[in-house]
């Protein structure tokens, strides 16, 4: 599907605040393959980290995840368009985000006490590593979903 047949479920953003989101985006795709990202499942989401070597690019990745933190606490969506960013923000206020910054990167620890939430956390989870391994083409198609989900 490409962009312009894509539905947006909450608009799509032209303002600074989402331009500065999409660009800081842009560039980490661009530069995946200069990403790390691991994992840890917990019973309740996840505990992940992104880092990276180049300082500049540790600078872009906490400056997304500032970015991306500040959007889900407004309810800004970003990816209105794929059913699981959607859900995210439909369901933003029973999840939990933490995060800090590394001296190469960011660690976010996400989490829910309802189970179906769980499972859209680590569906979440994989389209994140999906970007760090293909870039670009990951960031085009529809994100994995749970089964509960529309």
């Amino acid at each position: 599907m490409n962009e312009s047949q894509h539905q947006y479920r909450f608009g799509r953003g032209t303002d600074a605040e989402h331009l500065k989101d999409q660009a800081l985006f842009k560039q980490l795709l661009e530069a995946h393959q200069l990403l790390k990202r691991t994992t840890v499942k917990l019973e309740n989401g996840i505990k992940a980290q992104t880092t990276a070597q180049m300082p500049e690019l540790v600078k872009v990745l906490q400056q997304h995840v500032v970015g991306m933190d500040k959007r889900f606490a407004n309810g800004r969506a970003i990816r209105s368009w794929d059913p699981l960013f959607a859900a995210l923000f439909e369901y933003k206020d029973e999840m939990q985000m933490e995060y800090r910054m590394l001296p190469d990167g960011v660690e976010a620890i996400l989490t829910s006490s309802d189970p179906k939430l769980i499972e859209l956390i680590h569906a979440h989870d994989l389209t994140l590593h999906g970007f760090v391994d293909k870039g670009f083409e990951a960031s085009k198609e529809e994100s994995p979903k749970p089964d509960w989900l529309a």
